[in-house]
């Protein structure tokens, strides 16, 4: 799979104005392997909070709660973003 970091622009969003990855890419590397192969609910919200604690590992809280919030609203499958729950097997059908 091809990893793009941070999905919803927040990668290039920080590499074209700060210079420099946001500081927890690799959280949201993982986060998207899990939402490539989706699964039940219960599995989503394991990813998303995964991702809530490795942000906060990271030592953003803030940005970890502001990142759980946008993928629970935004990652849902039902929705047409390329980023969503189950991205690779919905692109399969």
């Amino acid at each position: 799979m091809i990893r793009d970091g941070c999905s919803g622009g927040m990668s290039w969003a920080w590499r074209t104005f700060l210079g420099y990855p946001p500081p927890w890419e690799g959280c949201c590397d993982i986060h998207d392997d899990a939402y490539a192969v989706g699964g039940d609910e219960w599995l989503r919200l394991q990813a998303d909070y995964a991702l809530f604690q490795c942000v906060c590992a990271k030592g953003k809280p803030g940005w970890a709660l502001i990142m759980f919030m946008a993928v629970r609203v935004g990652g849902t499958s039902f929705l047409p973003f390329p980023w969503r729950w189950g991205f690779a097997t919905i692109a399969s059908r």
